[in-house]
């Protein structure tokens, strides 16, 4: 899959890819990230009457949109690794520790798809939860989405930190960092989320719920702000 991907990929013809050639190690994420897709699709419930069916299928964009979220996971994963070749022994443990995360991730991303569908379209999908539960499952999905960010970071902090090892140009150089930048983004607003639910669940369930979720809103402005400041210096560089 990550050959095929490739093929069709534009690459930046200033940076050196020498990750093109998927690594055992790669092939092996690829495969757990396909196994993470399958545990979404075996816990779907097979419908036995019409009701059921209508059910199903509203169940379909939580599906769907539990399928994005991995793919961006994976995406983010594709860039580092075609870009940078570290067989070491502390990226191999990074590795380890990343695609354990992936299919810790799948449970608590599936419930709160499924919890974001029933609330929208008014369905019943056989969740149990309890209005004083919901802080709780918002902190456990932010967690989650934090370290997959946080351990992401630190394969770039790792790649920048040899830098001269791996003969890193001066536009790699910049292209490691802004990396680095982007996933700060990408970490530090489910840790925001964390620190608000913490700080009021217990005067409201509700409103913490509430906030807690508005504020991965900021995603959109935040990763915007990123693209424009790197497509402005990434000229400069040119």
């Amino acid at each position: 899959m990550r050959s095929e991907f490739n093929k069709y990929r534009k690459h930046d013809s200033r940076i050196n890819y020498r990750g093109l050639d998927p690594s055992r190690m790669d092939n092996l994420t690829d495969a757990v990230f396909g196994i993470a897709i399958t545990l979404l699709i075996f816990n779907l419930t097979n419908p036995n009457s019409f009701t059921d069916l209508l059910t199903f299928t509203k169940t379909l964009p939580a599906f769907l949109l539990s399928i994005f979220f991995l793919v961006i996971i994976w995406k983010e994963h594709l860039r580092f690794s075609e870009v940078y070749t570290l067989n070491s022994t502390g990226f191999i443990f990074l590795n380890t520790l990343f695609i354990a995360l992936v299919i810790f991730y799948v449970y608590p991303l599936r419930f709160l798809s499924l919890f974001l569908t029933s609330i929208f379209f008014n369905v019943d999908v056989g969740l149990v939860i309890e209005e004083s539960q919901l802080p709780y499952l918002m902190i456990y999905y932010g967690f989650v989405a934090f370290a997959l960010n946080f351990v992401l970071f630190l394969f770039y902090y790792k790649a920048y930190r040899i830098r001269e090892n791996l003969n890193l140009s001066t536009f790699e150089i910049f292209y490691t960092k802004s990396q680095m930048n982007k996933l700060i983004i990408m970490f530090a607003i489910p840790l925001i989320s964390i620190i608000m639910i913490t700080f009021i669940m217990n005067s409201s369930s509700a409103m913490a719920t509430a906030i807690g979720g508005s504020i991965y809103f900021l995603y959109g402005p935040a990763i915007f702000y990123w693209s424009h400041n790197y497509s402005k210096k990434s000229k400069k560089l040119e």
